[in-house]
């Protein structure tokens, strides 16, 4: 059952912000820019560490509240939804890339996959997973734990983890921070051919300006 019925009957915008600020308990306060994306368009987020990126990715994927202002998704305000609605949402409509790598280390990558796909409901896709694993270049380690990958295959596998589930929204944390120029380029393109198999919009949350001539739309903070 659906537990969100907050959609506008046209939409206009896939990721469309307005007024957000967000303050860390007594900390300064970090102010955003409006954000409007079409449907299937993507974006690059560029700034100096510090700036509040992350900060902001969080608030687009409804991880934390603003403290003002107002965050939809595909005509879906997250301010109007509660908690377990947010998270309802996030799980079937947003794909998160985390900079930090998020796996069930007991689980081999198959099994990581299939969980991420169970969640919020059960849609377990074989072929989408060994589609994706095929794509990315993980077909030979679906057996394989998680502790036994390189830090390039775990990468890969952060991001089958953010797509596996053709998200609406794709949000990406610092993709290519740790690469060099030419797995710099192919992540980014891997990214965007996986949004357009997907049909979804990407946003790319950076300080990395290598990154900068892959994207027409592009918000500096």
């Amino acid at each position: 059952m659906q537990l969100y019925l907050h959609v506008s009957c046209i939409i206009r915008s896939m990721i469309q912000t307005k007024d957000l600020t967000y303050a860390y308990d007594d900390s300064e306060q970090f102010s955003f820019p409006d954000i409007n994306i079409k449907p299937g368009k993507h974006a690059i987020i560029l700034g100096p560490s510090g700036i509040g990126k992350t900060t902001l990715l969080y608030l687009l994927a409804g991880l934390l509240q603003p403290n003002k202002g107002s965050v939809s998704i595909e005509g879906t305000e997250l301010n109007s939804l509660s908690r377990s609605e947010i998270d309802r949402f996030r799980g079937e409509n947003i794909g998160l890339v985390f900079q930090q790598y998020h796996f069930v280390k007991s689980l081999n990558v198959s099994d990581n996959l299939r969980l991420r796909q169970s969640f919020p409901k059960s849609s377990l896709d074989k072929t989408r997973r060994l589609e994706l694993a095929e794509r990315l270049g993980l077909s030979e380690h679906l057996s394989k734990k998680v502790t036994n990958l390189s830090q390039g295959q775990q990468q890969r596998l952060s991001i089958a983890l953010g797509l596996i589930h053709k998200p609406k929204v794709i949000l990406a944390d610092e993709p290519t921070s740790n690469l060099d120029d030419k797995n710099c380029d192919k992540v980014i393109e891997l990214l965007k051919e996986e949004a357009k198999i997907c049909n979804s919009s990407l946003i790319i949350i950076t300080h990395d300006y290598r990154v900068k001539s892959h994207f027409e739309n592009q918000i500096i903070l």
